[in-house]
């Protein structure tokens, strides 16, 4: 693995995990001293944090840990229907019976587990339903979009239980017919749902 993959994905880490907040200052300097790299490879880890959204740059400013905001929110929900409604339907077409089973089983898990639980095995679900598209890029930006949703969980983790849905049988019943209009309804249906409350969750995290 590469020096600029290592420093971006120990920079990565931090800021999901929240060590790294929202809005916090990364000295060019101070970061490639502290990680022991070169500017060079600390200004190439910069780029692929910016890329992946997660810290943002302006002339003058340098770069900071990005600040969550709505339109950050309402963009990766608008992404993330896109990609999930074009996943499910690509799914019906490619999947195995042993694949479907699965995720019905998952379905069932995530209903039974208690709220925290199932509000992390959510991300499983749906990467799982991207996988079975059998298209890695649709794999490669859900997964991107995740780190934001993780990002984002700092300050929503608490405004949002209690709010979140967690049946997700009416996504796999489509797949398991072999219906990938129907798939396509249920998904963006399902995504709207969670963009609602995702958005209301973040509001009352601002208000609170």
């Amino acid at each position: 693995m590469s020096q600029p993959v290592m420093l971006f994905e120990k920079l990565r880490d931090d800021i999901v995990a929240g060590n790294l907040s929202p809005g916090t200052r990364l000295p060019q300097q101070r970061i490639a001293k502290k990680y022991e790299v070169s500017k060079v490879l600390t200004v190439a880890a910069f780029a692929r944090l910016e890329a992946a959204g997660l810290v943002e740059s302006a002339l003058g400013e340098g770069v900071r840990v990005r600040t969550i905001d709505r339109e950050m929110l309402e963009e990766a929900y608008i992404f993330r229907e896109a990609i999930e409604a074009q996943a499910i339907r690509e799914a019906c077409d490619h999947s195995s019976d042993r694949e479907v089973a699965e995720l019905r089983s998952l379905s069932a898990q995530m209903e039974a587990a208690e709220e925290q639980k199932a509000i992390r095995m959510d991300q499983e679900f749906h990467l799982k339903i991207a996988k079975m598209s059998r298209c890695q890029r649709l794999v490669k930006e859900l997964k991107q979009l995740h780190l934001l949703q993780m990002f984002v969980s700092q300050v929503t983790v608490g405004a949002r239980v209690g709010i979140w849905p967690f049946s997700h049988m009416h996504l796999v019943e489509p797949i398991e017919k072999r219906d990938p209009l129907a798939a396509e309804e249920q998904m963006r249906c399902h995504i709207q749902s969670a963009r609602k409350n995702g958005i209301q969750a973040f509001l009352e995290s601002r208000s609170a």
